[in-house]
């Protein structure tokens, strides 16, 4: 009887200080562990640079400013949907969330392609010495590359 009392002693004494010793880890675990405030920093950027591209329809911005954004925003599309897909259900992200980014996803890439499209060409116009801006056809004179007339009269 006497050693039945000292193993349920110990017993209880062991499982009280494991499940003590459980709670401490846990708890500083949980904090480390928590993938929803790095997706809420995420989700952030993205809106941030949408409302930045949004801004351009009241000042326009230059072939390498758009090219740029629409870089970004591209990234940070992708990047918030690898991260809605591993940790959208826990942190309880809205059904459909992934979907709707995935669809944007092209949208996005097709304007910054157009977008890297112009400024590369007006780098390379500017490296020529702007003769390409210069004609409206690009040329330098030439018969292809000469003076667009106009037609007169009524059209």
């Amino acid at each position: 009887m006497v050693f039945l009392r000292k193993s349920l002693f110990r017993t209880a004494v062991l499982a009280a200080g494991f499940a003590f010793m459980g709670a401490l880890s846990a708890l500083p675990v949980r904090a480390v562990d928590d993938p929803c405030p790095a997706l809420g920093k995420i989700m952030a950027e993205r809106v941030n640079l949408i409302q930045h591209v949004q801004s351009y329809k009241d000042k326009k911005p230059t072939a390498d400013e758009a090219c740029s954004s629409f870089t970004k925003l591209a990234k940070s599309n992708s990047t918030a949907i690898s991260a809605l897909e591993r940790d959208g259900a826990w942190c309880r992200a809205p059904d459909g969330s992934v979907d709707n980014l995935k669809a944007q996803q092209p949208q996005i890439e097709s304007a910054k392609a157009n977008a890297c499209k112009v400024a590369d060409e007006q780098k390379k116009a500017a490296a020529n010495g702007g003769a390409a801006q210069r004609q409206p056809l690009g040329g330098t004179g030439d018969i292809l590359g000469g003076p667009v007339k106009l037609p007169q009269g009524a059209l």
